[in-house]
């Protein structure tokens, strides 16, 4: 009977310890999950690039993102402290979600540094898009017919991660806008422009193609008006900022640093529907 007592109470205790290492490891997963989001509760983290990029990004954790092609990059690079500007020219992939994108209306203009995806990982995008230096990104493009029923041009766009698809999508929807709204699309400015920012040493995400500037006779850019510190302008509708984020897109209209002809396609800022 004592036999019988003590090989019980040893079973027990051992099903206690499983039970115990399965709450351990569920706890150290949810850990890690939280630690692939932005400091913002809810806003989306370098988890996100997963659902973003199925194609393309095998599996995240608190520490890499591996690529399909098997390559490992680092979430962080351990800097701490970073000021607004140093997030911009040396991100790492933390520092893309750095400031939440919020989609809809805006309550009130940006604050002067806050510029919700204005800084790109490029060793991410190199692997997602190609290297234009490299002749890469040529070899993905397909021409897309922007505004056709308003005399649109035909735009080049990277056919990787879906994006041309995406930019047919919003033209679709833009095309059902009142005539009046013509005048902010048509011209286009461009998409495809293996190029620098403006200033910067940095690539443009135009240089991958995954980026288009609209009219710029209805848009304002903070170069244009004065540089660092410059007040912050916009005259495009909301009507057609609100088509972009609906597939995707973030606006520059939405960055302190403001660039309101500026759509790029950015799927892992923006919250899962």
């Amino acid at each position: 009977m004592a036999g019988g007592r003590k090989g019980a109470l040893a079973l027990a205790g051992l099903m206690l310890l499983a039970i115990g290492c399965r709450e351990g490891a569920a706890s150290n997963s949810q850990s890690k999950a939280a630690a692939q989001r932005s400091p913002a509760s809810g806003a989306p983290g370098p988890a996100d690039l997963l659902h973003a990029y199925p194609d393309h990004v095998a599996s995240v954790d608190a520490t890499h993102v591996v690529l399909r092609n098997g390559m490992r990059l680092r979430v962080s690079d351990g800097i701490q402290g970073k000021s607004p500007a140093e997030r911009i020219r040396h991100p790492d992939l933390d520092d893309m979600f750095a400031w939440p994108y919020r989609p809809g209306r805006q309550s009130r203009p940006p604050a002067p540094d806050e510029d919700p995806g204005r800084a790109r990982y490029e060793p991410f995008f190199d692997q997602i898009y190609g290297d234009c230096n490299r002749g890469e990104v040529t070899p993905r493009l397909r021409p897309v017919r922007w505004m056709p029923s308003r005399g649109g041009t035909i735009l080049m766009v990277n056919r990787e991660n879906g994006v041309a698809d995406r930019l047919e999508a919003v033209i679709r929807e833009l095309e059902r806008l009142p005539p009046a709204m013509t005048r902010y699309l048509v011209p286009a400015a461009g998409t495809y422009n293996c190029r620098f920012i403006e200033g910067t040493r940095q690539r443009s995400m135009h240089a991958y193609a995954v980026a288009i500037d609209i009219n710029t006779a209805y848009s304002d850019y903070w170069r244009w008006s004065g540089g660092e510190g410059a007040r912050y302008r916009n005259r495009i509708p909301f009507e057609i900022v609100e088509i972009f984020e609906r597939h995707g897109f973030i606006w520059g209209g939405k960055w302190g640093h403001f660039d309101t002809m500026h759509f790029e396609y950015r799927p892992e800022l923006m919250p899962r529907r």
